[in-house]
């Protein structure tokens, strides 16, 4: 498994690289072992585009809301709310007021690490 380049035990989320998930969506990436947790903000008016992948996901939503589909069913989330993902199934979203949320992933998503590995944050 990829070790980030500047692994220890302790960071700072501001500290931490973007990572544009998409032309809004950014990112901040910390890669465990195991997991993978993603510190997301998307600005009002994103929409996520719908996708799977073989990972699971918790999403955790600290500020702002989200109309978020999973599995074909839309959800209203908002800053309190955790919303669990199986794997492959699929998921996105829409927020109007922008959001900032946490993403964990486990076993970490390859799309993602292959991102850090494009922006040179990973030693292999």
């Amino acid at each position: 498994m990829a070790k980030m380049k500047d692994h220890r035990y302790v960071y700072r989320i501001a500290d931490l690289p973007v990572t544009m998930l998409t032309e809004a969506s950014k990112t901040r990436f910390v890669l465990g072992d195991n997991l993978l947790v993603s510190f997301i903000e998307n600005p009002p008016g994103t929409e996520f585009p719908l996708h799977r992948h073989e990972s699971e996901q918790i999403l955790i939503i600290l500020e702002g809301s989200e109309e978020h589909v999973i599995d074909g069913k839309t959800f209203h989330v908002q800053a309190g709310d955790v919303v669990v993902h199986p794997a492959n199934v699929e998921h996105g979203g829409f927020t109007k007021t922008g959001f900032k949320g946490i993403d964990i992933f486990a076993p970490p998503r390859d799309s993602h690490v292959e991102l850090m590995r494009k922006q040179g944050l990973l030693e292999d």
